[in-house]
């Protein structure tokens, strides 16, 4: 069974989507719209891709690379499509016409490989770029503007039985997704915009325990919580935040920081760029 039931357990499976019709002429959050006139380089973007490909490869994770179509130009963000749980893999439903179809085309991936779904959210709008993970009871689910409290009831109902609270946490749209703004990153360390996030999530991060790192608004915008926990303490970040990673390396973090710039115009970062299939380990 593929399933997963935090932010930093051992990833072992993940799917990820090749740039080969990525575009930004239909920006789809504010990072975008900066990029829209000068375009995208895609054979610079294929270029950084591969790296990323060949990095987690490298790390020992079985990466599985989904079927493209030219319709869909940010087909390269696979986090959005939902997110997977200790229940199994969980489909969203994406707000902007200009994505429905991706899950049709990552089913058809997923079937190859059999990789099976565990549920469809039937109604609302949930994308898993507002999904993290606190921990093994917890979960904060943004709601910006891409996933609204009609997908957070759908998700309620498809996990009831597994032991796992979800919590609504509202901020401004033009952040697109939670994971702008907040990342849980081990047991007890998270990446927090505090300026752009409510108190009552910042309380409970506080309450427990965590060791934060925290942002700027322009460190978020520059995908300062947009990194990757692989498990064992390894981060893959990425070259637009030094500063970051070398407070993660302070941390003792292991860092993989890779170049994405021509990537990350899509308006993502690792994070984005990656939906777990399997982790291990709590």
């Amino acid at each position: 069974m593929y399933k997963a039931e935090n932010e930093y357990g051992v990833l072992k499976k993940v799917l990820l989507s090749p740039p080969d019709y990525l575009n930004v002429d239909e920006p789809i959050n504010v990072v975008a719209e900066k990029h829209h006139r000068g375009g995208i380089d895609l054979e610079r973007a294929g270029s950084q891709h591969r790296t990323y490909v060949e990095t987690l490869s490298d790390q020992g994770i079985d990466v599985i690379l989904a079927e493209t179509y030219v319709h869909y130009n940010y087909q390269l963000n696979t986090r959005d499509l939902g997110v997977t749980t200790r229940k199994g893999i969980i489909w969203g439903r994406f707000l902007l016409p200009n994505r429905w179809g991706e899950h049709r085309l990552a089913e058809k991936t997923f079937a190859r490989e059999g990789v099976h779904i565990y549920h469809q959210i039937p109604a609302g709008n949930f994308e898993g770029g507002d999904f993290v993970f606190i921990d093994q009871h917890r979960a904060a689910v943004g709601t910006g503007i891409r996933t609204d409290l009609m997908g957070i009831k759908c998700l309620e109902v498809a996990l009831h039985d597994a032991g796992l609270e979800l919590i609504p946490v509202d901020f401004e749209e033009k952040y697109l997704h939670l994971d702008m703004l907040f990342n849980v990153i081990d047991r007890r360390t998270a990446v927090v915009c505090r300026e752009a996030l409510p108190g009552h999530l910042l309380d409970l991060i506080d309450r427990e325990g965590f060791d934060t790192v925290d942002i700027s608004i322009d460190e978020a915008f520059d995908h300062g919580t947009n990194i990757l926990p692989i498990g064992h303490g390894r981060l893959i970040s990425h070259t637009k935040i030094p500063h970051l990673n070398e407070i993660f390396t302070g941390k003792g973090f292991t860092v993989i920081a890779l170049e994405m710039d021509e990537l990350q115009k899509s308006g993502g970062g690792p994070r984005c760029m990656s939906f777990p299939i399997l982790r291990e380990g709590s």
